[in-house]
């Protein structure tokens, strides 16, 4: 008779699919273009509501607002101005540094 014992323990390792380099650029490429969306629908919501601002004003309000992720100033910027080219804003004649909201 031989002895085996009850408690043996065996290691089975799984083997871990890692991700190949295109696959991780495809992933922060679409990341990133959902973070992007997800700004420009804040910044108009947030234009919506307010109608007339300026842009310190609207960086802060957008940085408030964004509890997913803490967009950087310059994707901010971008975003603005994409939002100044589709239409959704513009600047305010009165001051350099204003927006508004087009209806």
């Amino acid at each position: 008779m031989a002895y085996s014992n009850k408690r043996t323990k065996l290691r089975i390792t799984s083997t871990l699919q890692k991700e190949t380099p295109q696959e991780v650029e495809q992933t922060v490429n679409s990341v990133e273009d959902d973070r992007k969306t997800y700004l420009q629908a804040a910044i108009v919501r947030i234009m919506k509501s307010r109608k007339v601002l300026r842009h310190n004003q609207l960086v802060n309000e957008i940085l408030s607002q964004s509890k997913s992720f803490a967009p950087s100033i310059a994707l901010i910027k971008k975003s603005i101005e994409t939002l100044i080219d589709k239409g959704y804003l513009e600047r305010t004649p009165n001051s350099s540094d204003g927006y508004s909201y087009v209806a």
